[in-house]
């Protein structure tokens, strides 16, 4: 510790036999330097044109850590968007046995993600939606009473689309499967008296019939982007599987043969970001 604390570091020049300290100035590089040329550091080559001109381009091909990494997430949030997605329609049913069933209507709110696929075009968009839907039936039953019902769920629908966009259009096109699970169910059934009596409330009856608990379908879907960012769609869902729970006993035997395949119409809007 000494010897090295009381010896001064120098170095031997490689021209004249000079001693010089280390931390003198270095000499000035030739003015033969080429001025396309910033490694002066390599002093063995400053005077090597070709080398200087190899320098040049690496240093101009070269992309620094943090330029290729702003790249990638730029490159990821062009071909992947969040958003939230609302919607609102009506539906009914379709099946054997399913007449008297009306109008009814639904709404609800959710998130979704855009993934491009093959090129720009091409897209995976699956959504994840809250939804309550009401179903209504009335129907006559000669002169003397009409049967009235209604259909409660709430459910989760997950949609897989797959979107194809016609850029120059500014329209879209969908289709994919459509899943339905149901949270919950309530039913209402009611014999109402004609000529303006109106049921007494022990006639009504709740859960006399159950609903399932999954839901399968196909969707299809156009739609219209305002903006990059905006887009408002109408989508048409056919569902292939029975509402009814036939599992369950029934005490309403108005619908015991009755297959009930739930069609509805959305019109929603989507926030991408």
């Amino acid at each position: 510790m000494i010897f090295a604390l009381t010896t001064s570091a120098f170095a031997q020049s490689s021209d004249d036999d000079e001693w010089v300290s280390v931390d003198s100035p270095r000499p000035e590089a030739s003015s033969d330097k080429s001025g396309s040329y910033d490694g002066s550091n390599d002093s063995e080559f400053a005077n090597d044109e070709e080398y200087a001109s190899a320098y040049a381009r690496y240093k101009t091909q070269t992309t620094s850590r943090s330029e290729i990494s702003k790249q990638r997430s730029e490159g990821f949030s062009q071909s992947v968007f969040l958003g939230a997605h609302l919607q609102g329609g009506f539906n009914t049913f379709f099946g054997s046995h399913s007449d008297g069933w009306g109008a009814g209507w639904n709404a609800g709110a959710g998130l979704l993600i855009k993934i491009s696929m093959f090129t720009k075009n091409f897209s995976l968009v699956p959504e994840l939606t809250f939804n309550y839907r009401q179903y209504n039936y009335e129907k006559d039953m000669g002169e003397v009473y009409t049967n009235k019902a209604k259909i409660s769920v709430m459910l989760f629908e997950l949609p897989i689309m797959f979107r194809y966009t016609f850029d120059q259009y500014d329209f879209f096109a969908a289709a994919g499967l459509h899943l339905g699970l149901v949270m919950t169910g309530e039913t209402e059934f009611c014999p109402e008296a004609k000529n303006g009596v109106v049921a007494k409330d022990e006639n009504k009856r709740t859960n006399t019939f159950r609903t399932t608990n999954m839901e399968v379908g196909m969707a299809l879907e156009g739609g219209y982007m305002l903006t990059r960012n905006v887009h408002l769609n109408l989508r048409i869902v056919q569902s292939f599987t029975n509402l009814l729970n036939k599992a369950l006993s029934s005490s309403e035997p108005s619908f015991d043969k009755s297959t009930l395949l739930t069609f509805y119409t959305n019109v929603g809007i989507s926030f991408l970001f």
